[in-house]
């Protein structure tokens, strides 16, 4: 996971009536018979009223919008719908365990036809595939596997099969028939192998938890990880799976290797990202490269919280807490974005692109004091969940909220979704809200405000209204 980084509307409530309740482990009867191809929400007892509306933040980049202070609520039951005190989205507690949460914000936890979900238990470090049919989903009869790999991806297509690594291997699992397939064992490559040889430490191939493939499974980046100084990385390289190709092999020297934070590559596979902290080297900051690994250019001075995406347009961007703006930037992909200097913070004529102002080094009353978590895995918006440390009052209208964001680059506009019951000491216990590929659900981990410290998270998800798009044209 990348470093923390915690530098330092008004609406009309609609009432919405709970005609049954859906406990732990019965089984949801429910089925979509409409044949639609819309965005698909199951709801157990609990429906949006016709008339509902999502309430907007008036100023995304101004401090100052309307806050909403947490209302008093009992820890939901797990099963139990319930309608967010404040902005009245339908949400379920989905895990009963104290101790188990959803993949990091940037991945989506759910398979492609939405029947498992992969969690992670935090006292083992396992991962672990349920299916989704009863809650809890954890529970013992939901099991499907355990997945002893690592950086899990689900296919984009195939539901029974999500995608990992191993040592140097690509691998993918059936979660149908439990068979592994290795797809490429960059052991035995011929580019890869001779460094192997004569490198013996080297221990795995890695996009440091946080990189992705492109989304077609085409295009992939790597490093080189070795055992010693610190497990510190050797190489980058990028892989062409249809021609079964290294396409760009770049040897990184000290300072680059203790900088990088992740690399992945571009959501259509345009380009490889690399991204690291503060410093003088090439790879300084946040780049983009091209496959070849020849060619690099820098699209900000630093990393923070992040995850990329697509714009309204289907454009390739990444959309990040920028310490250099006080701000949460949409950044092009692209060769013609300019990087702000460290020093001046400026924003040049059409990139980077401010969504959210964060309001961490201002002098306002209402500044904000809390961490942030980027999802992008729903084309053209951005999901934002925050997070607090105890004693922390609110103030800000991001504090304990959860928002999503339009990425348009004319117009960006973000509409509250719900509030965090979270206070947050370790970093499991942060709320790490992501939404899933189709836009139908989000999910995050909660504590309730309870257990501070001890990680008794579980998991709460979000179903939205059907048409949600339409709602925020």
């Amino acid at each position: 996971m990348a470093k923390r980084q915690l530098i330092r509307v008004t609406g009309i409530f609609l009432t919405v009536l709970i005609s049954t309740v859906i406990g732990c482990g019965k089984k949801d009867n429910s089925t979509d018979t409409s044949g639609k191809t819309e965005i698909k929400t199951t709801v157990k007892g609990v429906e949006y009223p016709a008339d509902f509306s999502f309430i907007e933040v008036p100023k995304p980049l101004s401090g100052n919008n309307p806050t909403y202070p947490l209302v008093k609520q009992d820890v939901p039951v797990c099963g139990e719908q319930f309608t967010d005190s404040r902005f009245k989205t339908i949400i379920t507690r989905v895990t009963e365990s104290p101790k188990v949460r959803q993949e990091y914000s940037r991945f989506d936890p759910f398979n492609a036809d939405q029947s498992m979900i992969l969690l992670h238990l935090i006292d083992s470090g396992d991962w672990r595939v349920y299916r989704t049919n009863k809650m809890p989903y954890e529970k013992k009869g939901n099991l499907v596997a355990e997945v002893r790999m690592e950086e899990l991806r689900w296919d984009p297509e195939d539901p029974n099969i999500i995608w990992a690594t191993r040592d140097f291997s690509i691998i993918t699992m059936n979660m149908k028939t439990g068979k592994e397939k290795v797809i490429k064992n960059f052991k035995k490559d011929e580019k890869i192998s001779p460094i192997l040889e004569n490198e013996d430490d080297i221990n795995r191939i890695t996009m440091k938890d946080e990189g992705e493939s492109s989304i077609d499974k085409r295009f992939w980046a790597f490093a080189l990880q070795g055992e010693k100084d610190d497990y510190s990385l050797r190489y980058i390289f990028t892989w062409d799976r249809d021609k079964d190709q290294i396409l760009g092999l770049y040897k990184l020297d000290s300072e680059e290797a203790e900088l990088i934070d992740w690399l992945g590559m571009s959501p259509n596979g345009n380009w490889v990202l690399i991204a690291s902290d503060v410093g003088s080297g090439k790879l300084a900051g946040l780049n983009m490269a091209n496959k070849e690994l020849t060619e690099f250019h820098r699209l900000a001075p630093s990393t923070g919280h992040s995850d990329v995406g697509l714009d309204t347009e289907g454009n390739e961007v990444l959309v990040m807490q920028n310490s250099q703006t006080d701000n949460i930037d949409l950044i092009p992909i692209d060769l013609n974005t300019k990087a702000m200097t460290e020093d001046s913070g400026k924003y040049q004529e059409g990139n980077p692109i401010p969504i959210v102002k964060l309001y961490y080094n201002s002098e306002s009353s209402k500044g904000f004091n809390g961490g942030v978590h980027i999802s992008c895995n729903f084309p053209g918006y951005a999901l934002i969940s925050t997070h607090n440390e105890p004693d922390v009052k609110e103030q800000n209208w991001l504090d304990r909220s959860i928002v999503i964001v339009k990425l348009d680059r004319k117009k960006p506009r973000a509409f509250y979704l719900a509030k965090v019951y979270n206070t947050t000491v370790e970093y499991w216990e942060e709320t790490h809200g992501t939404i899933s590929v189709d836009g139908s659900k989000v999910l995050w981990a909660s504590n309730w405000n309870e257990n501070v410290g001890k990680e008794k998270c579980f998991v709460l998800q979000l179903d939205m209204p059907n048409d949600w798009v339409k709602m925020v044209e």
